[in-house]
């Protein structure tokens, strides 16, 4: 297997700052190119909530700003290690934005955090790396890390 493309994607947490660690091994191992994906979810509110648009914050820009702020230090950590490293942000629904960007940009691995929910936790949140293992069209590493909450 050859792997040129890794696919890292990012919510900030411990957990994807762990992932980010395993994806530099790996890419340290075969001389590939990381990029970290963020995926910034759009807040809906149902209009029984009463609540009328905000037109004077664009919550989607701020959050896209402030993500690529945070994933500065990331690529810099990752560039003092010898790996090539880029970030790219999108909004949408994580899962479904991280599969598409897989398969568009032809990247060879996902590596990706799991919180290891379980129970009702699970249920109610649901599991965005479940759901990318499912549908992703590579390989998909997933990384479970147990980091206190």
């Amino acid at each position: 297997m050859t792997v040129s493309k890794i696919l890292v994607p990012i919510d900030f947490s411990e957990h994807s700052e762990a992932a980010l660690a395993h994806a530099s091994e790996v890419a340290t191992a075969f001389g590939a190119e990381v990029v970290l994906h963020h995926v910034v979810e759009a807040a809906l509110y149902p209009v029984a909530y009463g609540m009328a648009p905000v037109t004077s914050v664009n919550f989607e820009e701020d959050a896209k700003l402030n993500a690529e702020k945070a994933m500065v230090p990331l690529i810099d950590k990752l560039g003092a290690a010898g790996v090539k490293a880029s970030s790219l942000i999108e909004t949408g629904m994580a899962s479904v934005r991280i599969c598409e960007t897989a398969d568009r940009e032809g990247f060879d691995l996902i590596v990706i955090a799991t919180h290891g929910l379980t129970g009702l936790a699970h249920l109610l949140m649901g599991s965005t790396a479940e759901r990318v293992v499912r549908h992703a069209n590579c390989p998909v590493l997933t990384v479970k890390v147990n980091v206190p909450s």
